[in-house]
């Protein structure tokens, strides 16, 4: 018996970036043809017809079955009779559920599908850029793109391992983007299996935690730089990061509206969050003495806004680590109330236990007091130092700007 055609379908990558696809017909004249398609749709729909054609002209006979297989049909057709199904009925059940609805996806079409789907349920852009880019797009260019059914376990746990500058929490992380990629694949009928689900997740290592916590000479500088040297969006920003609980990316979104100064206990309204859980946030008195200066209308950031910030972190000289604001107030919060529940809804945490393991006596309770006392101008030595007007501040900001313009003048005349 001749085994039947399979009319496989390649993916072609051209050189000028367009992916197409090409059904493989078998020998043609003695020299193998393949046919060409823009889509997988429509490959796979002329594939399904080549194949009803092939099956049509050449039927299973009987006589084609061999012993052994032939007393498998009658085990099978035997066990099935309890039932009362027919072997078609049990066919028929095992290709719904057992066979994906597109085996042949790839890793890209996957994903591709996945920012489509996830962006219409409402993801955060910022979520979805960041998986595909960070975590997505370089599984799939280092697995060539293969059919998602196509990677095992091993090949991931490989993978995950391999890279020796990923540390624990890299590698959960992948691991946890990528989990959440076969998961949907599954969900959508392209995959039965995760192979992350086999996999070991390293032991996370010890909290850096207390490298990250900002000493308080450090915060008095970084505020007082932005706000003496017109950047004072960012001054507010930093002001709801270190003092508020709002996270990073959540600031970026929040209004001067939002930002309830004249309110009994003043607040902040924070509505679109991580997990999409409304907070309400109260303001400590220091804050509500900063965002008082720093009131305007409109957005609470500039538009270029993570550019800014990372120029005056630089400029004000502070040694700033990633996530170093929102580490410091969860550690200052801990300190001064001593209340992990209280951190923690302020933070949006679900788990009071996990903030309590990670900030708890990072930071004295007098260094906590300290933090608390920061308001404009402060010098750490009690009292505020004179504070000058946003119109003062513009006006000494022009006078250096061209003191250096004539200074380069000068230059090139000599």
């Amino acid at each position: 018996m001749s085994a039947p055609k399979k009319f496989a379908i390649y993916e072609k990558r051209h050189a000028s970036g367009n992916v197409g696809f090409r059904v493989d017909l078998g020998l043609v004249n003695g020299k193998r043809s393949f046919k060409s398609f823009p889509t997988r749709e429509a490959a796979e729909k002329f594939r399904k017809g080549h194949l009803e054609k092939a099956a049509a002209k050449n039927p299973l006979l009987l006589s084609d079955i061999d012993a052994a297989l032939r007393h498998e049909i009658l085990l099978a057709l035997e066990r099935l009779r309890e039932y009362r199904a027919t072997i078609t009925q049990a066919v028929d059940y095992f290709i719904k559920h057992s066979r994906p609805a597109k085996a042949e996806a790839t890793i890209g079409e996957v994903a591709d599908e996945f920012q489509r789907v996830k962006k219409g349920a409402g993801l955060s852009d910022k979520y979805l850029d960041t998986a595909r880019a960070s975590f997505f797009v370089p599984f799939r260019d280092a697995f060539n793109n293969c059919n998602v059914t196509e990677v095992t376990s091993a090949a991931v746990e490989k993978y995950v391992y391999k890279n020796k500058a990923w540390s624990a929490t890299t590698r959960n992380t992948v691991i946890r983007h990528l989990s959440v990629l076969f998961n949907f694949a599954i969900e959508r009928g392209h995959a039965t299996q995760n192979p992350l689900r086999t996999i070991q997740k390293p032991k996370r290592a010890v909290s850096n935690a207390k490298d990250k916590v900002l000493a308080t000479a450090d915060v008095i500088k970084l505020l007082n730089y932005a706000f003496n040297n017109d950047y004072r969006p960012e001054c507010a920003a930093l002001v709801l990061i270190l003092f508020c609980g709002v996270r990073v990316d959540e600031v970026d979104k929040v209004h001067w509206e939002h930002v309830k100064l004249d309110e009994e206990p003043p607040v902040v309204v924070l509505d679109e969050t991580k997990a999409n859980r409304r907070r309400v946030n109260q303001l400590p008195d220091n804050a509500v003495d900063w965002l008082k200066e720093l009131r305007v209308k409109g957005k609470i950031t500039p538009s270029n806004y993570v550019g800014r910030m990372r120029y005056l972190r630089r400029l004000s000289k502070v040694p700033y680590k990633q996530n170093s604001a929102r580490i410091s107030f969860a550690s200052y919060h801990v300190a001064m109330h001593e209340d992990a529940s209280k951190t923690s809804v302020m933070l949006g945490h679900q788990s009071p236990a996990l903030l309590w393991n990670t900030y708890r006596a990072l930071v004295s309770k007098s260094a906590a007091k300290e933090y608390w006392k920061i308001v404009p101008g402060y010098d750490g030595e009690g009292t505020p130092q004179e504070r000058l007007s946003h119109d003062e501040i513009r006006k000494l900001r022009g006078k250096r700007i061209a003191g250096v313009l004539d200074r380069d003048t000068k230059a090139q005349e000599s």
